[in-house]
Formats: C-alpha cells, sequence, structure tokens
C-alpha cells in the first residue's frame, strides 16, 4: 500500500493553519486511507503552541525553519527504520521547506524514488512577496526542488504564468486554497445564512506592504464619511497588530482614535473571526499579491459581499462589478456603493476551493500528470472526482 507522508504547517489554532494541517488535509485524504487505497502518515515537527510571529511576514522566520526541519528529521528516521519505499509520496503544505534537501540525499543515497508534491503559494517569483529581495540566492533553491516534484499545487493562472516564466517545468495545477467547507461551517454552528447582516466592513489581511493597509485606510476613513451609520472593523487573530512595514500601525492607532468607528478587534478566536464574516455586510481587500486569498473564501463561505482590486489573481474569480481600479480611492468608493444598493453573495469561490482541495487529494493518490485548473474546469474536475468514486 503506498504511503502519504503529509508535512503540514505549524498548527497556530489562531490561523488557518491548523485548520488546514490538522483538519482540511487529512479530511482531503481520509476517502483514500478508507477504500484502502493509501496509508496517510502525518510526519510531525516540533512546536510551541504558544509561538508567536517575532519576525517574519505569513509565519514566523525562526519558527518556520525550526518545525520544517525537525518534521524532516522525523522522516529521515523513518527512512532509516525502512518504514519508506519506492513509490511513497511527500505532500509538503509549502514549497518552502527548509531541510527538504537531507530527505532527497538520503532518498537518493538508498535508492528511493519518492513522488513529491508541494502546495506553493507565492515564492519569490513575484515582485510584490516578501521573499522577492531574497530571490539572487532563493531561486536557486526553487528550480533545484522543481527538477524533483510530481506536481505543484497553486491558487490562480497567473500564479502559474509566472513560475512558467521563471523557469519552472513540472506540472502546476491550478486548484485556488484547499478550504474544507462543511469544516469551515461547523466552526460555527450558529450561523445563519438567512440573517440579517450588520451595517460593518471586515478587513482581515496582514498589514505587511504587499496588502497595500495604507490605502486601506484611506478608503476606510472616505467610506465613513459618507455613511455614518456604518463601522469599519480591522482583525487579527495576534494578541496584538504587527507589521514590517514602518509607521502603519501608529496609523492604525491614530485613526482608531479619531474615528472611533474604525474598530480594530485584536486577538480573535476563529469561532470569533468567523462570526465578524458571518455578520458583516462587506468584506474589504486591498491587496498587491494574492494568488486567491483565505479572507476571501472565508467571508464567501460565511455569505459576505466583497470588494476587491482588480488586480493579480482576483479578476480570474471575482465578479466584474465587484473590482474597483487598484490604488484608487474613488473607484473603491463606487464598488461599495454598488455592493449597498446590489447585495449577493458569491458562493461559487468557496465551492470551486473545497472542489480544488479535493482535486489535490485525487492527483498525489492517482498520480495524475495532466495539469487542471478548477476556475475553467470545473465540470471536467467533478466528473473526475465522480468517476474516481465509482
Amino acid at each position: 500500500m503506498k504511503k502519504v507522508f503529509y508535512f503540514g504547517l505549524e498548527p497556530l489554532k489562531a490561523r488557518y493553519t491548523y485548520q488546514l494541517s490538522k483538519e482540511w488535509m487529512p479530511a482531503t485524504f481520509q476517502p483514500y486511507v478508507d477504500s484502502g487505497k493509501i496509508e496517510f502518515i502525518d510526519v510531525e515537527g516540533e512546536f510551541d503552541p504558544d509561538q508567536q510571529i517575532k519576525i517574519g511576514a505569513v509565519l514566523d522566520a525562526v519558527g518556520r525553519g525550526k518545525f520544517a526541519m525537525s518534521q524532516c528529521s522525523n522522516f529521515l528516521d523513518m527512512m532509516n527504520r525502512d518504514e519508506v519505499r519506492d513509490g511513497d509520496v511527500i505532500f509538503l503544505q509549502d514549497y518552502w521547506h527548509p531541510g527538504i534537501g537531507s530527505i532527497l540525499y538520503a532518498a537518493d543515497l538508498y535508492g528511493i524514488k519518492l513522488e513529491i508534491y508541494a502546495m506553493l503559494h507565492a515564492q519569490s517569483v513575484d515582485e510584490y512577496d516578501f521573499t522577492h529581495p531574497m530571490r539572487d540566492w532563493m531561486r536557486g533553491f526553487e528550480l533545484g526542488l522543481d527538477k524533483r516534484m510530481s506536481g505543484i499545487f497553486v491558487g490562480s493562472s497567473i500564479h502559474k504564468e509566472q513560475l512558467r516564466t521563471a523557469g519552472f517545468e513540472a506540472p502546476i495545477h491550478v486548484v485556488s486554497l484547499p478550504i474544507h467547507k462543511e469544516k469551515t461551517l461547523a466552526k460555527l454552528p450558529s450561523y445563519d445564512p438567512g440573517a440579517q447582516r450588520k451595517p460593518f466592513v471586515v478587513y482581515s489581511s496582514r498589514l505587511d506592504k504587499e496588502k497595500n493597509p495604507f490605502f486601506m485606510m484611506e478608503v476606510a476613513q472616505e467610506f465613513l464619511k459618507m455613511h455614518p451609520n456604518w463601522e469599519w472593523h480591522v482583525t487579527t487573530s495576534g494578541k496584538e497588530f504587527r507589521s514590517m512595514l514602518p509607521g502603519v500601525i501608529n496609523k492604525l492607532r491614530a485613526l482608531s482614535i479619531e474615528e472611533p468607528r474604525f474598530k480594530l478587534l485584536e486577538g480573535l478566536t476563529k469561532e470569533e473571526y468567523y462570526t465578524e464574516l458571518a455578520t458583516c455586510s462587506i468584506q474589504f481587500n486591498s491587496a498587491l499579491q494574492d494568488y486567491v486569498s483565505w479572507t476571501v473564501i472565508e467571508a464567501t463561505a460565511f455569505g459576505a459581499d466583497i470588494v476587491y482590486p482588480k488586480f493579480r489573481s482576483f479578476p480570474e474569480f471575482v465578479d466584474e462589478d465587484r473590482m474597483y481600479k487598484p490604488f484608487d480611492v474613488q473607484s473603491a468608493l463606487n464598488v461599495f456603493a454598488d455592493a449597498l444598493l446590489f447585495a449577493h453573495r458569491h458562493n461559487d469561490i468557496v465551492d470551486i476551493s473545497d472542489l480544488g482541495r479535493q482535486m489535490e487529494g485525487y492527483i498525489v493518490v492517482n498520480g495524475i500528470k495532466n495539469e487542471i485548473n478548477v476556475w475553467h474546469e470545473t465540470e471536467y474536475c467533478k466528473h473526475l472526482l465522480n468517476k474516481n468514486k465509482e
């Protein structure tokens, strides 16, 4: 029986990484375990559950390396015990996985042929990503690992194009981000899709440069001037707001004092955050760099309307009338005006993302090489999954 060795991310309960690595992806492979097709092995790493991000934009710079390398160490122990065989699979939840070279080195010397898959969230190919300044040394790692990949998963077509331009050659599957819709909604049993939405906007992106937070605050100020009965909520699961962008936190707190309806919500649990999404009217995004976004998938799962920039990946799946011209405050306000008059939901975003998650499992278990794109081949992907169940 083939083994799938899953290398998840640090399971931070306040962030998406816990649900992704401990709930959504294990559930993706469970049907194949139940049918006796694979054995699923969660490769654990050393992790402090109280870890906070000290330095780093997405995960802690030191913590990411320590966790990933401890996973690699544990896997090497399995190799040493002869628990890894030809044809077994490694699934990396993040392409950036320090220590993976030690596994490739050992596998070559042991003569073990491994299938390797990874989710690639951004990397240095994007000029707006925080790793782009590292490209001089990082690109060699990225392209070297590409030579050993059986398949790479990305969220959007534009990201795939960037990778091809940079020289990536492995099969690249466009699958959105792998949310589990049913398990996500189960986190908030009180959610009522028919309930009246409240008059407030939610902003839940990080406050780093690539998310364009200063522009968000410009829009918020003008929006609140025009709509005196509305609020604007900025949320974080961290104990307090943090940013690698100088001046943004001071500006954020100054604005919240100047305008009491600009509210800062810190230390939210996942359930509290989902309550924000389930009760708000609109979720706003100003990112310069997002390949899909957990914010839009979770917001639309809980019925929020959205206002997003017409930039990067968003035109692939966001309705035309819900996108504004990047860096244009008036354009954003115009889209808000339309959303206030004609509110609607975007169920297809979370539904297709959930389909993409299932396609990841299908591709990994069956060793599929033909590339797929869930945004443009939705019915075909459904057909493949239905046929697989027969």
